[in-house]
């Protein structure tokens, strides 16, 4: 089960858009390629947005399944009509990024660059000073730099049609027809292209999720403000003196409590259901400026009052700061749309998190997690465009295809677990390559390397560079409570 296509669309311009279009570029295989980048430059994620407020417009519309909706197209295109907030209001799009000022990159650059692309060696004071030089971490602003290398060294800015939003994505006879609109001067410009096939690479950190907590839409509504998502997280400034709870355990939560240490009110206090993630442990929150609690079993909108599992309970909170994690929304594609609406927090009828089940001319590059980004992005743009060109080895049947998706749902559920590749690194990365095969004779495809099993070791050597960092921070933390004291003796 193989396509054929001649016209390509690419849907974002972040790091997956980047190496999907490299990889569709180097086929030499495809008449038009066109990237559509709602965002005024490319980069994805990976632009930082301190100027757009910060803010979820309904709490209760996005833990009911009700944001981020498809919006009404004029019944006549191409069209003109006024901009508006419901059409091009970022905080209702959910357009901003989740880049606060200090974001590193938390994957060594070894594992998360592309073959062919490797990350600059540039890091910033911040990372100089808390990792030293041999530091594997890069700021945002290298990221994004990065990015947009890709694009303009291989001549493929030229593709890419920035200010663009992809409105709809619909086959109809056959073809995709994707109906698009750019924002210029106060109004929104509206029209219709067509393709033989779609690559989704508009990622799936826009839409913040909340873990379902007794009172939460009714505390967010008396006290306005109070609850935030890592997402809308910019500066550890605005908590200065403030007393603060950071929900969750992963990645996204260490990163708000290690920046609001120092500011905030101490201690800050972390609130975990159950254990971290593994790799980490409970490195990241056993500085003594922090107080782990349970999980938040009840918010008291009357008053303000933040109740734990263990029975305890916190008054005079400033701050609710949810470091939970992100749900998929693709409100462009309503059939897919309607899919992920019925499963909880996973990309359902997508095969290897790559392939639409239904219609393979639809892919997706980029909607996974749990470790080698951004390199497993590549193996998966290498193994969709020989896939695109009809020369990809043939995926398996709709029933085999069903079946996987199947006994995933039945191991891991949803959420994180379903869309990690972990810990079958290996596993993944050879399935792709065996779809992608060898680059035709000729062509300049992209080669992808066997996987090497000293990734691996590097993978490992990454997590303990980060915990011995947190590590560092905590033995300061002390070593500064203690001169503390004996000063007062």
């Amino acid at each position: 089960m193989t396509a054929k296509a001649r016209r390509v669309a690419v849907i974002g311009a972040g790091p997956s858009g980047a190496i999907a279009t490299d990889a569709l570029v180097k086929e030499q295989a495809f008449d038009t390629i066109r990237v559509f980048e709602r965002r005024p430059g490319v980069g994805g994620t990976w632009i930082y947005t301190p100027h757009l407020p910060a803010a979820i417009p309904s709490l209760g519309d996005l833990v009911s399944g009700d944001a981020d909706v498809t919006v009404p197209v004029p019944p006549v295109l191409p069209a003109v009509t006024p901009a508006s907030e419901e059409i091009n209001g970022h905080q209702h799009r959910f357009s901003d990024t989740p880049l606060h000022e200090h974001l590193h990159s938390n994957i060594t650059p070894a594992l998360m660059s592309y073959t062919q692309e490797p990350f600059p060696d540039r890091l910033s004071a911040r990372t100089l000073a808390d990792h030293g030089p041999g530091a594997p971490f890069r700021h945002h602003a290298v990221i994004r730099e990065w990015v947009e290398g890709i694009f303009a060294r291989g001549g493929h800015d030229k593709l890419v049609e920035l200010g663009t939003t992809v409105e709809r994505a619909e086959k109809v006879a056959g073809e995709w027809v994707l109906t698009l609109r750019k924002e210029s001067q106060g109004r929104n410009l509206w029209w219709r292209e067509t393709f033989d096939a779609v690559v989704v690479a508009s990622g799936h950190y826009n839409i913040p999720w909340f873990p379902s907590v007794p009172g939460l839409v009714e505390y967010d509504q008396k006290f306005p403000g109070r609850i935030l998502h890592s997402k809308h997280f910019r500066t550890a400034s605005k908590f200065k003196g403030k007393r603060v709870v950071v929900v969750g355990g992963s990645i996204s939560a260490h990163e708000v409590v290690h920046e609001i240490i120092g500011f905030a009110e101490s201690p800050v206090y972390a609130s975990l259901r159950g254990d971290p993630i593994p790799a980490f442990g409970w490195e990241p929150f056993l500085h003594p400026d922090i107080v782990v609690k349970k999980q938040i079993s009840k918010l008291d909108p009357e008053t303000g009052r933040v109740h734990f599992a263990d029975g305890s309970s916190l008054d005079g909170v400033d701050h609710i700061v949810f470091g939970t994690g992100y749900t998929f929304s693709l409100p462009y594609l309503p059939h897919v749309q309607n899919r992920i609406r019925n499963a909880y927090r996973r990309l359902p009828g997508v095969y290897q998190h790559t392939w639409d089940i239904e219609d393979p001319t639809l892919t997706f590059v980029g909607m996974l997690g749990g470790g080698f980004t951004f390199r497993v992005y590549e193996w998966q743009a290498v193994a969709v465009a020989r896939h695109l060109a009809g020369r990809a080895k043939a995926l398996p049947s709709i029933p085999e295809q069903l079946e996987w998706e199947r006994k995933r749902v039945a191991e891991r559920g949803g959420g994180k677990d379903y869309y990690s590749i972990a810990p079958n690194y290996k596993e993944f990365f050879e399935f792709l390559r065996g779809i992608a095969g060898e680059p035709a004779a000729g062509t300049t495809g992209r080669v992808l390397p066997p996987f090497d099993d000293s990734w691996l070791e590097i993978w490992t050597g990454m997590v303990v560079n980060k915990i011995e960092g947190f590590q560092r921070k905590r033995k300061r933390a002390e070593e500064a409570r203690a001169a503390a004291v004996k000063a007062k003796l």
